[in-house]
């Protein structure tokens, strides 16, 4: 199951990828796609949890915050976790630059808990369950760029 969801996490990050260099996404709705993969790790991760549901695999959203006591270096990723041990994140690589970050460079990782998710501090109210469409559905339904965001991306899978 774990090698699946890889390729359907690369197959997603590319069609994002993809999407940007054609110029499909318009940033006057979407203005924190500008920078992917800076930025965009709760978005992504929300929108590739629709794509997992939709290939059968639930998953749960995970927002993590690092704080080391000083507001300059307070920040926070967002990934997704399956089966409550598999860490799936397809924004990783926006710390490749940053030390305290570990120069994490994933841009796609499908794996156990390891040392740069562990900087990250986790609070349930942070968390969500994609275990269907339907949940996924009632927590977007006031977003409603997310569907034709995620409708664009489709189109380059």
């Amino acid at each position: 199951m774990i090698e699946k969801i890889e390729q359907l996490a690369i197959r997603f990050r590319n069609a994002i990828e993809k999407t940007i260099y054609a110029r499909d996404v318009d940033y006057k709705y979407y203005s924190w796609f500008y920078e992917f993969p800076r930025y965009c790790c709760g978005k992504s991760s929300e929108l590739l949890a629709l794509y997992l549901l939709e290939n059968g695999i639930k998953s749960t959203y995970i927002c993590g915050s690092y704080r080391d006591g000083t507001f300059e270096n307070t920040q926070s990723h967002a990934w997704l976790m399956y089966d409550n041990d598999t860490i799936i994140d397809i924004t990783g690589d926006q710390f490749r630059y940053d030390s305290l970050f570990l120069n994490f460079d994933k841009q796609v990782y499908v794996g156990p808990e390891i040392d740069f998710y562990r900087l990250f501090e986790i609070d349930d109210m942070d968390c969500c369950n994609y275990f269907s469409i339907e949940d996924w559905q009632r927590i977007h339904e006031q977003d409603f760029t997310a569907l034709e965001l995620y409708s664009k991306i489709i189109k380059h899978i």
